[in-house]
């Protein structure tokens, strides 16, 4: 269920948690930031391993470009592919009473 080895280029991907971003290879200023919200649908550019991250799982980072034009990284963290988004919503719709 990675978006790393499901997503080819210009696949639509959805943000499963907010967080805030520049673009590309700016460096970070929250003046220039962007935040991205929850069921955000972005496109799938490119991934690529971060070597300044310590922590090996948070290294791998998603390029991604908005509907915009814009193109952003984050963590892969922040992303699922559309059918885990399908199946994540269709497992809230059926347990809301339990949860």
């Amino acid at each position: 269920m990675s978006v790393i080895t499901e997503s080819l280029e210009n696949y639509p991907i959805i943000i499963i948690s907010n967080f805030v971003a520049c673009e590309y290879e700016m460096e970070f200023d929250w003046k220039y930031a962007r935040e991205f919200k929850l069921g955000e649908v972005v496109y799938y550019v490119d991934d690529y391993k971060d070597e300044n991250i310590r922590n090996e799982h948070l290294q791998w980072m998603v390029k991604f470009r908005t509907k915009d034009g814009g193109i952003y990284s984050a963590s892969q963290l922040y992303f699922v592919t559309e059918d885990a988004w399908k199946d994540i919503e269709e497992y809230i719709k059926s347990n809301l009473d339990d949860l």
